[in-house]
C-alpha cells in the first residue's frame, strides 16, 4: 500500500504557502491531503498561517495573535511569493476545512499562544466536527500538552507528536548567510550550525558587555534560534531544553511514555535518515509514521522516505512525490492528471478557474 501524499501548507513550492490557492492546487496536483497552521486572533477568529509574524508574507509589522481579523483580512498574503499571487488573503479555518472536504487526508497544526492553549484545541475540534471531517483531520503539535488536551476532549481524534532536531533548528538557507555576508560553505557557518553555539550565545546574552563585533554575526542569528526555542519549551533554561533535545534522540520511545494515547508520531526528515529504525520502531509501539520537511525537500529525500514505507509523507513538493511513486508504478491514472495540471502551471501559470 503507497503513502499517502500530505501538501506541507499545500503546494508551497509553487503557490503561497496556507493560502486557498495553495490547497486547491495540491488537490490539482494529485495530493491526497493538505497540512495546514491555524491560530486564534485577538479577537477570536481561527485563521490559518504559519508564523504568529506578519512581516515576512506581508510586508507589515504584526503579530497574528495581537491583531483582530477585519485587520489581517486587509493584507496580502500572496505578493511575497509571485506577482501573480498578489490579492491573496488570510483564510479562515473553515474556509480551509471546506477545501479540505475534497481530500482524503487534513493535518491541522495547532499554535497555542500564551493562554490561549485550551481554547484552540476547543475550537478546533468544534470547527472539524462541525464540518464533518473527523474521520480525515489529524491534529498536531510540537506542544504535547496541546496533544493531551485534545485526547482528554475527543479521544478518537486522530493526534501527531510532532518533534524538531536540533540540526533543523540551526539549519538556515543559503540566503540568510548572504545577508550576512557569509557563504554556506564559510568556516563561521559551520561553527553557527552546532549545538555547540546555542551554549556559546546563551552565555554571551547573559553577559551584554562581552558583545564585540567579532561575535556580532554569532549573536544576531542565534538570538533567533534561542528565541523560537524558548516560545517551544517555555519557563526551561538552554540547559533544560537541550536535555529535552537528548530525551527526543529516541522519538519514538519518548512519545510511549507520555502517559496518553498518540497515533501518529512526525519527526523531520533528518530524523529518518539517522536512524533506518526509526519505522519500524514506531510500529512497533502502535504509532503510524508521518515525516515532514525542513526546508526545500528534494527529489533524493522523497525517494528514500518512501524506501522507508511510512503510511503517509507530509512535503513541499507533492507534484514530485506524485512523479517518484508513479515511476515506482504505486500511483494510478489521477497522477496523470496532477502531472498534466503541473506542466500546465508551469507554462502557463495560475488559472483563477482551476485554482481559485
Amino acid at each position: 500500500m503507497r503513502p499517502l501524499i500530505i501538501a506541507h501548507r499545500g503546494a508551497s513550492h509553487l503557490a503561497p504557502e496556507n493560502t486557498l490557492t495553495a490547497f486547491r492546487l495540491a488537490k490539482t496536483l494529485g495530493a491526497d491531503g493538505f497540512e495546514c497552521d491555524v491560530q486564534i486572533t485577538r479577537d477570536r477568529h481561527l485563521v490559518v498561517a504559519h508564523d504568529y509574524l506578519t512581516d515576512l508574507k506581508t510586508g507589515v509589522h504584526g503579530n497574528i495573535p495581537d491583531m483582530d481579523f477585519d485587520d489581517l483580512r486587509q493584507l496580502d498574503f500572496g505578493k511575497w511569493k509571485s506577482p501573480e499571487f498578489a490579492g491573496e488573503k488570510i483564510p479562515t479555518l473553515e474556509e480551509v476545512l471546506e477545501a479540505a472536504q475534497d481530500f482524503r487526508m487534513v493535518h491541522i497544526e495547532l499554535k497555542p499562544y500564551l493562554d490561549r492553549d485550551e481554547e484552540i484545541v476547543d475550537r478546533v475540534i468544534d470547527a472539524v466536527l462541525d464540518a464533518g471531517l473527523e474521520e480525515k483531520a489529524v491534529l498536531t503539535s510540537f506542544e504535547y500538552g496541546t496533544l493531551r488536551r485534545v485526547k482528554e476532549r475527543m479521544p478518537q481524534m486522530a493526534t501527531c507528536a510532532m518533534t524538531l532536531s536540533p540540526e533543523s533548528q540551526l539549519s538556515q538557507p543559503a540566503t540568510f548567510w548572504e545577508k550576512l555576508g557569509l557563504k554556506k560553505t564559510d568556516p563561521l557557518v559551520e561553527k553557527l550550525s552546532s549545538p555547540q553555539a546555542l551554549s556559546e550565545a546563551a552565555a554571551l546574552l547573559e553577559d551584554p558587555s562581552s558583545l564585540d563585533e567579532e561575535n556580532s554575526i554569532l549573536i544576531y542569528y542565534l538570538k533567533d534560534r534561542l528565541d523560537f526555542l524558548y516560545s517551544i519549551f517555555p519557563g526551561m533554561s538552554l540547559a533544560e531544553i537541550l536535555q529535552q533535545y537528548y530525551y527526543q534522540t529516541d522519538f519514538v520511545s519518548y512519545v510511549a511514555q507520555f502517559g496518553f494515547p498518540v497515533d501518529y508520531v512526525g519527526p523531520e526528515y533528518h530524523a529518518f535518515f539517522r536512524d533506518k529504525d526509526l519505522v519500524s520502531n514506531a510500529h512497533a509501539h502502535g504509532f503510524k509514521v508521518a515525516p515532514w520537511p525542513v526546508g526545500v525537500d528534494s527529489r533524493d529525500d522523497l525517494r528514500q522516505l518512501f524506501r522507508l514505507d511510512p503510511e503517509l509523507v507530509v512535503t513541499n513538493k507533492p507534484e514530485v512525490a506524485v512523479s517518484i511513486l508513479t515511476g515506482l508504478g504505486q500511483w494510478g491514472e489521477s497522477s496523470k492528471e496532477g502531472l498534466t495540471a503541473l506542466f500546465f502551471w508551469e507554462h502557463n501559470g495560475p488559472v483563477s478557474n482551476s485554482f481559485m
